[in-house]
């Protein structure tokens, strides 16, 4: 009689409702797995259940830029002018997320979406954090580390996602066939530049924490290129790369722009690049090393809007923005961080290094609690600004590994 009463005699009603509250496509597989009467069930409402899975992997206020990501993903590849101009111009009145019964398509690639976006976010505060106690240390900031290190509030926790959708957004435009600069300057212009500057900021420190991460995978495969032996594997990937060994002068000046291509290449591919080894990071890097254009840089400077500068709520520790409260409670407010590195000093252009040091710690993701217990909105962020992390952007004086080599035989 005891087993009447199991999940497995319940109503097919009541089962969509459980599966309607499973937070994560793992979690659902194993539920299917494990019944082979919900797994019928399911068969019979996927659409459905699907639907609301996808809506569990972002919160509300996010979805529709995983949404966005995802309807940019099912676009044709190889991917031509005028559908990525179509897919600009229509974008943002793009209502279609709201309906109660998602495509079948686009709820399974948010839900594969969700679990790779928390991924990163992970990892990009991590990294952040990391910059900011080193901030800490260097300026000498009286910072809480316990309240530093808490678990990332649900909106900066938003803005992380919001900006890595946007990020993975850009890349798949920027994808088309036409290899034109002004290219890239429109499409920046249209797309980025209907968002606020303090948006597109958000992107922007995407960028910059992945010009870290792979600066970082670059002069790891360096590292073992100096180790390995001429015959070895990795050596000869070098010397396949083109007319010039990948590990050579050339090729070693061009690092920062084959990072960019990479930056365009996906976050799964990214993913895979952040967390492979030896030799399969090695081909990974080297395989995409053949373009050279600066894609993100050129479409976030072109994108970048001028005017909503000059209409920023003064910064007053969150408590009072001019005429209203500001409790930057809400992915539609300005955040502190923002607001902390622009108060009565707003740049009046954008270029890579205008707030590199803000974005060096992922600033513009950050609440007032954060930033008090980082200690720096006790200095001026004038003087915050000027303290910058490397990133490898400067490569022309830093030898390659053909000419370390041969200083290590001439010694």
């Amino acid at each position: 009689m005891a087993s009447l009463y199991t999940i497995e005699t319940l109503q097919p009603e009541l089962q969509i409702a459980i599966m309607r509250y499973v937070a994560s496509t793992k979690s659902l597989l194993a539920l299917l797995k494990a019944s082979p009467r919900f797994y019928q069930v399911f068969r019979t409402r996927k659409e459905y259940v699907l639907t609301e899975l996808a809506r569990n992997q972002f919160p509300g206020s996010v979805f529709v830029n995983a949404w966005d990501t995802a309807k940019a993903l099912q676009l044709p590849q190889p991917l031509t002018r005028e559908v990525s101009d179509g897919f600009i111009e229509t974008f943002a009145n793009d209502n279609q997320h709201e309906q109660p019964v998602l495509p079948l398509s686009i709820s399974i690639s948010i839900c594969q979406l969700g679990p790779l976006v928390n991924w990163f976010v992970q990892d990009f505060w991590s990294d952040c954090l990391g910059n900011l106690k080193r901030l800490g240390a260097c300026l000498g900031l009286q910072q809480d580390v316990q309240a530093l290190e808490s678990p990332l509030s649900a909106i900066e926790k938003g803005r992380i996602q919001r900006a890595f959708c946007r990020f993975e957004t850009t890349g798949i435009l920027l994808t088309t066939l036409e290899r034109k600069d002004d290219l890239y300057l429109d499409q920046g212009q249209q797309f980025l530049g209907q968002f606020t500057t303090d948006d597109i900021e958000e992107v922007a420190c995407v960028r910059d924490y992945f010009a870290r991460r792979l600066w970082g995978v670059f002069e790891a495969i360096e590292e073992d290129a100096m180790r390995a032996k001429p015959s070895d594997a990795i050596r000869r990937l070098g010397r396949e790369f083109g007319e010039h060994d990948w590990f050579s002068r050339v090729p070693k000046h061009f690092q920062p722009d084959y990072m960019e291509n990479i930056m365009i290449m996906g976050l799964p591919f990214l993913r895979e690049v952040l967390e492979s080894r030896g030799l399969q990071r090695a081909g990974l890097v080297i395989a995409t090393s053949k373009q050279t254009h600066r894609r993100f840089t050129q479409a976030l400077e072109s994108g970048h809007n001028e005017v909503d500068l000059y209409h920023l709520p003064p910064f007053d520790s969150g408590v009072y923005c001019g005429e209203q409260e500001f409790h930057g409670d809400s992915l539609q407010d300005c955040s502190h961080g923002w607001l902390y590195a622009n108060r009565g000093k707003l740049a009046k252009d954008y270029n890579r290094w205008t707030r590199k040091g803000f974005r060096d710690w992922g600033y513009v993701m950050l609440d007032s609690q954060r930033l008090k217990a980082a200690g720096v909105l006790e200095r001026d962020p004038e003087e915050i600004s000027h303290y910058l992390f490397d990133d490898g952007t400067y490569v022309d004086d830093q030898p390659s590994v053909t000419s370390r080599l041969k200083k290590n035989v001439s010694v």
